[in-house]
């Protein structure tokens, strides 16, 4: 491996490395920077609920009713409230999690507001304009929206949008607040995810940016390793290979079979794929024996990973590693017929080495 090539993998590393780092980094600032914006959105409708009710003022009504203990401990058991309305004791039950997100936790305060809900119903316009401005002096910008739905004594459910709810989904809703005895009322609130993407800082559309340089530098390595051409690809062994002279190859027999000597006793039969040393025979794959021809036809039976890649594939298809493959198994054939004969690899080519040259022989009645 030269030293260009190694600049290129280490600097590939420590890019994956950081894009990865910043990816966990950007993931996890922006969960934080998500339940802040959701702690302060809650905290600022609160406010302005609250403010609402206290600038409607508390009268000094007197309400028959049977109350019930402050809130202490959560739990899932619903509450009974019972309220005399002039048609005599009625109860009401009350969800847990109405109960729990009531904004006023003293049941007195409850009663003032059921009453100031009568002469000053919550308009969900109003309360989400005011609840808009208040964000946007927090330093949050999105698309707000409220929705306030209110339940008459019998059990009948009036809604009312500040904005077009065509636009909102349920996975929109943030919270919800109940206001009154019953907790009658309910004001739920609503911001588009893609709001968020306002409030990115420099630092995070910079982050977003290298992130896409990084995928960007990632895929053309990726593209440029893919499309390398075979020829230039380095073997893993390195040495470099003597060019020798072509050995004289004897075609023995060239009518029913093309036979070749390799050796004192070795013999290759290339039309039926047939190495051969004495009574041992082995029978070659259709790519070995194309390569092992290849190379005995070759000058100096010396052949580049190119040729050999257009010798067993001329779609085009052929890659180094298919190339190693096949060149491994022809080594592994010839170690098995004689240790005179092997292949060795180097510079991106290949070599069938033999022990001692070939003698022509035209006798074809020694085979």
């Amino acid at each position: 491996m030269n030293r260009k090539s190694l600049s290129r993998k280490t600097l590939l590393v420590i890019l994956v490395m950081t894009a990865l780092w910043l990816v966990v980094e950007a993931f996890h600032g922006y969960q934080v920077r998500r339940q802040n914006w959701n702690e302060r959105m809650h905290t600022a409708l609160f406010s302005v609920l609250k403010d609402n009710m206290e600038k409607c003022g508390k009268e000094d009504v007197y309400m028959a009713s049977h109350s019930y203990s402050k809130r202490n401990s959560k739990d899932d058991i619903p509450k009974i409230v019972t309220m005399d309305v002039g048609e005599g004791p009625k109860e009401y039950i009350v969800p847990a999690y109405k109960h729990y997100n009531n904004i006023e936790e003293n049941p007195t305060e409850r009663l003032f507001d059921s009453i100031i809900l009568e002469e000053h119903p919550l308009k969900a316009d109003s309360l989400n304009i005011l609840w808009d401005s208040l964000l946007v002096r927090n330093g949050i910008s999105c698309y707000c929206n409220i929705r306030v739905s209110v339940i008459d004594l019998s059990g009948g459910i009036s809604t009312a949008y500040a904005k077009d709810s065509r636009y909102l989904s349920v996975s929109d809703s943030l919270f919800s607040f109940y206001i009154g005895y019953r907790c009658e009322a309910e004001v739920t609130a609503f911001a588009s995810p893609f709001s968020y993407w306002r409030n990115l800082t420099l630092w995070d559309w910079a982050t977003f940016f290298f992130l896409l340089l990084a995928g960007v530098y990632i895929y053309w390595n990726w593209i440029i390793n893919n499309k390398r051409s075979v020829g230039s690809c380095e073997c893993d062994n390195t040495e470099s290979i003597p060019v020798e002279r072509k050995a004289p190859v004897a075609v023995v027999r060239e009518t029913a079979s093309c036979i070749y000597q390799l050796g004192d006793d070795v013999w290759f039969d290339s039309t039926n794929r047939l190495l051969r040393r004495g009574s041992q025979i082995k029978i070659l794959l259709p790519q070995v024996s194309a390569l092992l021809l290849g190379l005995l036809e070759a000058d100096g039976y010396c052949m580049s990973i190119s040729d050999i890649c257009l010798l067993l594939w001329p779609d085009g298809s052929g890659r180094s590693e298919r190339v190693h493959t096949v060149a491994g198994r022809l080594r592994a054939s010839l170690a098995e017929i004689s240790s005179q004969i092997s292949i060795i690899s180097g510079n991106s080519r290949y070599q069938l080495k033999i022990a001692h040259f070939i003698a022509e022989n035209a006798d074809s009645d020694t085979v």
